[in-house]
């Protein structure tokens, strides 16, 4: 099985920083580590995410199976009908799913589950409660059966607005 992870689009304008602190910035200091621990993930795709604190991040997975006994080999859509997918963001791998900086956002497919097209969509509400760092993370899949398979993992990143200035226009009421 193959899994294709497309960048998210790019938002038609930027989302201002709001101007109150952080929530996590305890565990920034932690993120000094010189090597990662070894994963055992099997994930089938790497990538490096990246949304502007406060967006909404919106990003197409499709998951493929190439059968390549017959030549040319055929590629075929994964059904995701009945599956869950599960993304996992943490500050550090080795904190606790409890942990509350991490992230977490369960959804299953309703549009094109038999196309093997699902959309992992992180809200602006939780990007704008994140730490502007680049996290560490994890999307698996869980079928119907309990069958887990771990899809992607990566990092996800987290910027902030260089600038309120793409903000719109500030309308003072008199």
């Amino acid at each position: 099985m193959s899994t294709t992870l497309e960048n998210p689009p790019v938002p038609p304008y930027p989302i201002a920083r709001q101007n109150f602190p952080l929530p996590f910035s305890q565990l920034q200091t932690q993120m000094a580590a010189t090597t990662p621990p070894p994963s055992p993930c099997a994930c089938t795709q790497g990538a490096a995410l990246t949304v502007q604190q406060g967006a909404t991040l919106s990003t197409k997975l499709t998951l493929t199976v190439t059968d390549s006994s017959q030549t040319p080999p055929v590629t075929t859509p994964v059904d995701v009908t009945g599956n869950t997918f599960q993304f996992t963001a943490k500050v550090d791998p080795t904190y606790a799913d409890t942990d509350p900086t991490t992230v977490k956002v369960d959804w299953q497919e309703t549009s094109t589950p038999t196309q093997g097209i699902t959309w992992l969509v992180v809200p602006a509400a939780t990007t704008q409660a994140m730490q502007t760092i680049a996290y560490v993370m994890q999307i698996w899949m869980i079928s119907a059966s309990g069958v887990v398979t771990p899809l992607v993992q990566g990092t996800l990143t987290v910027t902030q607005s260089i600038s309120a200035r793409a903000a719109g226009p500030i309308v003072n009421p008199i």
